[in-house]
């Protein structure tokens, strides 16, 4: 029998039908590797994820008992597949080195009738971040032997954010564990601290700050994101702040610490609000959870799903207030006042912002780019400017970039996580060196994660697309379970995401679901109750 089928997150609609060369779309490329390599992980990090397993099976694999196990010394043959597992761990808890030598420059070049441009004789990467280096480290996989420029805004070489709100906000990581150890080291300028003023696209040159004029062959936009606020937030208040960057999240920490705490506001219901609620309530804060919408993470997993993750805070001790809004701010200096729009009242030590990003383009603005939000590119990640036309030697990636991903529809969105900053980096700088006539399409099956008191949630494909979701493994009742969205195309039923909560193994089978058509007898014929 069917499994239970739950009310619709969005409205109704067919999205635009895509060309019949999207079924069956390729992951994204790896580079082949001649030489075996080892591999260590550090379980004090390890959350068991998963994510290793999905990228290399052949080396990772999860035991039915929820523990890891792994191959020490891994084969040539499946080198490169671990080392991209190794990139893409939340947790950065695999190390990996080669046994003999360096991979040889052979394997870096790319495959006959896809040669790499030879007239890209400077390359600058415009943001300091994991897609910046992603997209460096395989320029230089392909066999680039130009010069390559990275900027930075921030003073720090590339790290990892996720940890921010949790384990480095509590303690559990310093600042030197967040920095990226798959790719130590990059042949690069690396120009940190430095802002970018404008892009002059005409003449291929960027402007920094002090006026230097920065000339490129080869450009690609990494800038990502910055961390929203309301228009109507004191900006001068020292009890309100944000998190996005090492910084913010140092500022937090030693403001609480300072403060001694023991009442925070959490503005936001998306992941960042989440687990900064998880975090404060480990370290025995009182927590109060403001969100505009109901339920948390509803534009992600939709209304149901939504709904238990509101249990688990509250269960945890989390204050939850859903479709509230503020309506006035007063820092009195020893305490900071709130007036909700429902008439409360709330006095707290500290207030802490989880609103999501915002494209940093503002240095784009008169560049004739497309910034309406974030970077338009066209399906190979190359930019498109104001006139709809293709510029072939600038391309983007991360959380800045908006694409058409042809394994759901046309529509360009943004896709904000670790993962996808890997991959899209990559696929960037692919592109760049082949040429918008010669560059594939990047079409890959966006994955993200979080763990809130204990509880792992893990997502493959864009749920927030689905019309309607299905139960396909466990029950909501037990906050054990796996949910399938859907919706509807005009060739069918159509898979675009799958969330698991605590069944990181049972999710592996899901993940070459995402695109494809729904299967007519669903849930293996097990009836699943809710």
């Amino acid at each position: 029998m069917p499994s239970p089928r739950l009310g619709g997150n969005a409205p109704t609609f067919l999205p635009p039908a895509v060309p019949a060369e999207s079924f069956d779309l390729p992951r994204p490329a790896l580079i082949p590797e001649a030489a075996p390599v080892r591999i260590g992980v550090d379980n004090n990090r390890c959350h068991i994820y998963g994510i290793c397993q999905q990228e290399a099976p052949e080396v990772f694999r999860i035991s039915t008992g929820g523990s890891l196990h792994y191959t020490r010394r891994v084969p040539a043959t499946f080198a490169a597949k671990a080392r991209q597992a190794a990139r893409c761990c939340p947790m950065q808890a695999i190390t990996i080195s080669t046994e003999r030598g360096p991979r040889p420059p052979a394997a870096h070049t790319m495959r006959r009738g896809a040669v790499a441009r030879t007239d890209r004789k400077r390359i600058v990467i415009a943001g300091g971040g994991l897609a910046g280096l992603s997209a460096g480290i395989r320029l230089r996989e392909r066999g680039f032997d130009g010069e390559l420029v990275v900027v930075g805004e921030e003073s720090l070489h590339p790290y990892s954010r996720p940890p921010l709100s949790k384990q480095y906000l509590s303690g559990a990581l310093r600042a030197e564990q967040l920095t990226f150890t798959a790719d130590k080291d990059l042949d690069a300028h690396w120009l940190l601290d430095t802002r970018m003023i404008s892009l002059d696209l005409r003449r291929s040159r960027v402007e920094l700050r002090g006026g230097e004029l920065l000339a490129f062959d080869g450009l690609v936009v990494a800038t990502g994101v910055d961390a929203k606020r309301f228009p109507e937030t004191p900006v001068v208040s020292e009890r309100i702040r944000t998190v996005r960057t090492l910084r913010d999240a140092a500022s937090i920490r030693q403001a609480m610490h300072e403060a001694r705490v023991r009442h925070v506001v959490i503005i936001g219901g998306g992941f960042v609000g989440c687990e900064l609620a998880c975090t404060a309530r480990e370290h025995g804060m009182d927590v109060t959870l403001v969100v505009h919408s109901a339920p948390l993470l509803r534009r992600v997993l939709g209304r149901q799903v939504g709904a238990v993750v509101g249990d688990v805070q509250r269960r945890a001790g989390v204050d939850v207030r859903l479709d509230t809004k503020i309506t006035d701010w007063r820092d009195y200096g020893d305490v900071l006042r709130l007036f909700l729009d429902d008439g409360a009242v709330l006095d707290c030590d500290f207030v802490v912002l989880g609103l999501g990003g915002e494209p940093r383009t503002e240095w784009l603005r008169g560049s004739g780019l497309e910034i309406s939000d974030g970077v338009l590119c066209g399906p190979t990640g190359h930019v498109v400017d104001l006139a709809g036309r293709t510029v072939p030697h600038v391309v983007a990636a991360g959380d800045v970039a908006r694409w058409p991903n042809p394994r759901f529809d046309t529509q360009p969105r943004r896709v904000e996580h670790l993962i996808h900053a890997v991959e899209m980096g990559q696929h960037a700088a692919d592109s760049l060196l082949r040429g918008p006539q010669r560059a594939a399409r990047f079409a890959p099956v966006p994955r993200f994660w979080s763990e809130q008191h204990g509880v792992r949630i893990q997502a493959v494909g864009m749920p927030a697309l689905g019309t309607e979701v299905e139960i396909v493994e466990g029950t909501l009742r037990s906050e054990r379970f796996i949910a399938r969205y859907t919706r509807q195309t005009p060739y069918g039923p159509q898979i675009v995401g799958c969330v698991a909560f605590d069944m990181p193994l049972e999710l592996l089978a899901y993940r070459d679901q995402i695109g494809g058509a729904r299967p007519l007898s669903s849930g293996a014929g097990r009836r699943k109750r809710r």
